[in-house]
């Protein structure tokens, strides 16, 4: 078993301590006395009864203004026994609020750092121990005093600035963190305002507050984040999210959000609801959720609607946010990182020396600074070298004597890459001017380690590129996602990847074992271990598919043939097959009727009468979320429901059983007409659907081609491992419902 990871407190005791063998309260306050040069007995009094004095003197003080607040924090100097004893945890814990404040730095990718407030240094010393550039922005020199010399005893270094002459730089951080400091000012706006202009354009401030009113601490002026919220757009920031008392907090323009496409929202006698129709759901709003929603017809803020719908920010931000999960609503990201880290290419190639110079070119017109972007192409033993051809482009070449696979080339760039990201792509591929920057803006957010983009298709010519442009099992659609195989993105194809080098590291890059299906087996393992993988399909690249019939067959057979190694390698994506109970039942009728009409017939009547049943519950279910539709239009919703289901058993069945089901129904004629029904239904709809460049009779063909060549593959990978895995899915029953 590894190591466990440290805890909170771990971390802050490390990160404070001089001497690992001492207790942080005794390291603390022997710090403390050595720097006053006071007994070390007294000084822990003192830090025992650093919060009374605190009180007392600020009771003595009485001070009201602005100007008042801000000199009595300038010299009193209880603070430095309060601060020592809150940093020791002797109390409470909410001093660990820091090491939060930590990993959203980290989470957002963040170098140079500001700890405003920052006392007597402690937060300071975290950062600096965790390679971050900090600056310390306090009021009261007695604390920058002390919180230097502990900097200087470690041998670290910081800028510290007086924030009483010294106005906070602009532009300068990517991340500011405010810890239990802006409860203290009388007005936060010009304190929110100063912060905000100190942030890069994207740039993150973390604020902590107290929880809760503390009698004990009669400094503390306002006890509700609501003060700062209604500020925010003021200040130019916006609310990433609320936990408790923390607030994450963005510099720039802030996400939109809008209802997703078939969605709406109805009025009705008992309140409101929100129907769809496709499939045919009807959900019961409550009134907070659906004076939301109704706003929701064209983009809106998340300020804009609370403001709208006379609702919490934070509510209305954490309520969006699980909506864009489930797809209900769409997000809209505009921020940018506020810092964008060095970046490396990976194109490992084999031959095609014009589409390699052509994808290179494509990577240096990349929008992306140029002095955080290289470009390293692996030459996998290609004859002649590769070398010539980008021979006057500013790239790194290396190059293998042997051929050893995509999954080689890539690990090799990768071990000697710079970047602090790592981004994939083929050179049969040509990068969108703005792909890069996609990908990385995901990756610059907290607990996304891997994210991959969407994978576009050339104008089609000819009926083989038409029909690739449209069934390309590398284009995983229109919008954002997480990904798993639960999810509506499964996996991630390398060709449009990119990924943490360190993660990358760690998970031990592509598994050089396996000549296809390495990218599927890097996603899954990445989540087994506890990654946050993304689909973000504004990150894209043009990918030239394969223009010959035999070219294209043969590459879905491969592909296929990989499902086998997978299913042993992540049992936890096993298919899931499922089974429409009226649409089994009218296939099954229409093999009976020739045989035996009586029961054929009888088949027949069981469906209608499941629909006819189904009919009257959704109506009966529609009314009783106060909708009233025509019984037509929800005759024709479970019509389609059925159909879908069909389609969908369809192509597994043509995907995975057609050539046997093919052969059976020679030996017995009456199977014929239920499996070409079930073969036909698929390619059909997805003419319709995909609206290709080509003849239906063409799409169908080509369909039927592609299916064939698939299974093969599966069997081939079968054989090969000797298991039928990849051919017994998980059975569920589909029965349609409201």
């Amino acid at each position: 078993m590894g190591a466990r990871t440290p805890n909170r407190r771990q971390r802050w005791e490390a990160a404070l301590a001089l001497d690992p063998q001492t207790a942080l309260q005794t390291g603390l306050v022997r710090e403390l006395a050595e720097y006053l040069d006071r007994p070390e007995e007294e000084v822990l009094k003192d830090c025992r009864g650093g919060a009374d004095m605190l009180a007392r003197a600020w009771s003595a003080a009485a001070p009201r203004t602005a100007g008042e607040v801000s000199a009595f924090y300038r010299e009193t100097g209880a603070y430095l026994y309060d601060l020592t004893w809150w940093h020791a945890l002797a109390d409470d814990e909410s001093a660990l609020a820091g090491v939060e404040a930590l990993d959203v730095a980290a989470g957002y990718r963040a170098r140079e750092v500001l700890d405003f407030g920052s006392g007597i240094g402690s937060l300071g010393l975290l950062f600096a121990q965790n390679a971050l550039n900090v600056t310390l922005a306090e009021v009261n020199p007695a604390l920058s005093d002390y919180a230097r010399w502990r900097f200087d005893r470690r041998g670290l270094s910081a800028r510290f600035l007086d924030v009483g002459p010294e106005a906070l730089p602009e532009a300068a951080f990517d991340f500011a963190c405010a810890i239990d400091v802006l409860e203290h000012l009388p007005d936060p706006l010009g304190t929110l305002q100063s912060l905000a202009a100190a942030l890069h354009p994207g740039g993150v401030l973390f604020v902590h507050l107290p929880p809760e009113a503390d009698p004990s601490r009669p400094m503390h002026l306002w006890h509700t984040p609501d003060l700062l919220l209604q500020h925010l757009d003021e200040a130019g920031l916006w609310l990433e999210r609320a936990s408790g008392p923390s607030l994450v907090l963005r510099r720039g323009p802030a996400p939109r959000y809008s209802l997703n496409r078939g969605l709406t929202v109805h009025p009705t006698k008992v309140g409101w609801t929100l129907l769809s129709e496709r499939p045919l759901v009807a959900t019961r709003l409550n009134p907070e959720a659906a004076a939301l929603l109704a706003h929701l017809e064209e983009e809106r803020s998340a300020s804009e609607l609370a403001e709208e719908a006379g609702m919490p920010l934070a509510d209305v931000v954490a309520f969006l946010d699980d909506l864009a999960e489930r797809r209900i609503v769409i997000r809209t990201p505009i921020s940018q990182p506020a810092r964008w880290p060095a970046a490396t290419v990976v194109v490992p190639a084999r031959d095609r020396p014009s589409e390699t110079r052509a994808c290179v070119e494509s990577l240096l017109a990349l929008d992306y600074p140029p002095d955080l972007l290289e470009i390293v192409v692996v030459d996998d033993a290609s004859e002649p070298p590769l070398s010539g051809v980008l021979s006057g482009l500013p790239v790194r070449v290396l190059r293998l004597e042997e051929n050893a696979g995509q999954s080689a080339a890539r690990n090799l760039a990768a071990k000697t890459a710079r970047g602090e990201v790592l981004a994939f792509t083929d050179n049969d591929c040509v990068a969108d001017a703005g792909w890069l920057r996609s990908l990385v803006a995901r990756l610059c957010e907290p607990g996304i380690d891997v994210v991959g983009g969407q994978v576009l298709s050339p104008p089609p010519e000819g009926p083989v590129v038409a029909f690739e442009a449209v069934r390309s099992p590398l284009d995983m659609g229109i919008l954002a996602s997480r990904v798993g195989p639960e999810e509506p993105v499964a996996y991630l194809p390398s060709c449009n990847l990119a990924a943490d080098r360190e993660v990358l590291h760690r998970l031990g890059g592509f598994d050089e074992k396996m000549a296809l299906g390495e990218d599927a087996d890097l996603v899954w393992r990445a989540l087994r271990a506890g990654c946050g993988v993304r689909y973000e399909p504004a990150a894209r690249i043009l990918h030239r598919h394969r223009t010959r019939l035999l070219l294209l067959l043969r590459r879905r057979a491969d592909y296929a043939s990989s499902e086998a190694d997978l299913q042993f390698r992540h049992p936890e994506t096993r298919r899931v097959m499922m089974i429409p109970a009226v649409g089994v039942t009218s296939l099954a009728a229409l093999a009976m009727l020739p045989v035996v009409w009586q029961a054929g017939l009888g088949l027949v009547l069981l469906a209608a009468l499941a629909l006819c049943a189904e009919l009257g519950l959704k109506l009966r279910r529609l009314r009783g979320t106060g909708l009233r539709l025509p019984v037509r239009k929800v005759a024709a919703a479970i019509m389609r429901q059925h159909g879908a289901g069909l389609y969908h058993l369809g192509a597994n069945v043509a995907r995975y059983y057609s050539l046997p089901l093919l052969g059976a129904s020679l030996l017995w004629s009456p199977l014929l007409p239920p499996v070409l029904l079930l073969l036909i239904i698929p390619p059909l709809v997805d003419y319709r659907r995909l609206q290709p460049k080509t003849s239906p009779v063409s799409f169908v063909l080509l369909y039927w081609l592609e299916m064939a060549a698939y299974q093969i593959g599966v069997w081939r990978g079968c054989l090969r491992w000797c298991t039928l895995r990849p051919l017994m899915p998980i059975l569920r029953l589909s029965i349609t419902r409201l």
